[in-house]
């Protein structure tokens, strides 16, 4: 009886090696490409996101349909994603919705650090995700004004800030370089213009930045200031439009003082963007980005305060252009040879989502690192 179930055990495997040699070789056998969505770096996973991969075969890139959830609000309000048929190729696949039932059918989360689930309901929503589905951490505030990013890090797949080591940059504004040169613009900005700076200030609390101002106006730069501490400074003007100042509040100014209420790396916001370029006015930037770098602020648009040895050398060169007509003229040459671009965050992140990402290349403890705010206050410091 022992020899006959040896006999038995001998005879199936042979088929099963048979079996396994047919299927080596046969042609029927299918050719699935490995599941390629996104890149894990915590817990050993090295998956790579490329749509131009296929999920599986026979389904294109064009076959391709992303669902984003805007799981959070943003400050309360609604994401800042709106759908735009003006992105420069085909958005029909991308759809975006705020209804948190359809989180376990979307393959794109967005959360916003400020409106951050807690923990807890990160874990819980972690455990339900699909292993597909990508989380975007989405900030447009400094480092300084966000929760601290340690405990959620390796929840998430990539960022969306205003740095340039982000994965999907969101910055304050986009500008991109004309194809052409725009040698038509000629136009005199200096004309009609009989104020000096202005500057309108709400946060009270950044001593530095305000001891600078009043350096700049002791040295006879006059600098004229509205908003809620418009009382410790000399020289007052009024707005005459709500909310952040418009044309009709700069259009007799040469300048405006866009200095950041943190001094922090990559952090340019509008009061460079929208309350400078958009006013034709020329921006003396304050911060802790290097303006120099082209993907970060429009070249020769700006007087950077930082490149300067001491705030009497800043006041006198700001001075020396205030009167040069010729001087002033040049800061807006830029005009020739860049635009602002109408780009929104929806085209950046559909495009992003598009071309393929590789993700986690910059974690968020890399992206979120508060020395990028600490190494350029220290210099200001000295400075």
């Amino acid at each position: 009886m022992e020899i006959f179930q040896w006999k038995l055990f001998l005879i199936f495997c042979s088929f099963l090696i048979m079996y396994l040699i047919f299927m080596q070789n046969s042609s029927f056998k299918k050719s699935y490409k490995k599941p390629s969505f996104y890149r894990i770096f915590n817990q050993g996973l090295n998956i790579t996101f490329n749509t131009y991969e296929n999920i599986r075969p026979g389904l294109s890139i064009q076959e391709r349909n992303f669902f984003i959830l805007t799981y959070t609000t943003f400050f309360g309000d609604s994401f800042p994603i709106h759908p735009s048929s003006e992105c420069g190729f085909n958005t029909s696949s991308f759809q975006v919705t705020n209804d948190k039932e359809q989180f376990k059918s979307s393959n794109v989360v967005m959360f916003h650090s400020r409106n951050m689930p807690s923990l807890q309901e990160l874990i819980h929503l972690n455990n339900l995700r699909g292993k597909d589905q990508l989380w975007i951490y989405f900030t447009m505030e400094s480092i300084y004004n966000n929760p601290d990013v340690t405990d959620i890090d390796k929840y998430f797949n990539a960022s969306a800030t205003y740095g340039v080591d982000t994965d999907i940059p969101f910055p304050y504004r986009y500008h991109k370089k004309r194809l052409e040169v725009d040698e038509n613009y000629n136009k005199d900005r200096f004309l009609n213009k009989t104020r000096m700076v202005a500057w309108t200030v709400s946060n009270c609390n950044a001593d530095a930045r305000n001891k600078l101002a009043l350096k700049l106006i002791s040295y006879g730069v006059d600098i004229e200031v509205s908003g809620g501490c418009a009382g410790s400074f000399p020289k007052r003007f009024s707005s005459k439009c709500r909310g952040r100042p418009c044309y009709e509040d700069l259009r007799d100014f040469k300048f405006y003082f866009s200095a950041e209420n943190f001094l922090c790396d990559g952090y340019i916001t509008e009061k460079y963007w929208n309350t400078g370029l958009d006013n034709n006015v020329i921006p003396i930037v304050l911060g802790g980005s290097n303006y120099s770098d082209p993907r970060l602020a429009i070249p020769g648009s700006y007087i950077d305060a930082m490149s300067f040895d001491s705030p009497k050398t800043l006041a006198d060169y700001i001075l020396d252009v205030s009167s040069d007509s010729t001087k002033y003229n040049s800061f807006f040459e830029w005009k020739k040879h860049w635009q602002l671009d109408s780009s929104s965050f929806f085209c950046m992140l559909c495009d992003k989502l598009r071309n393929g990402i590789n993700f986690r290349i910059n974690p968020l403890l890399k992206t979120m690192n508060v020395e990028k705010c600490i190494r350029p206050q220290e210099k200001f410091n000295i400075w």
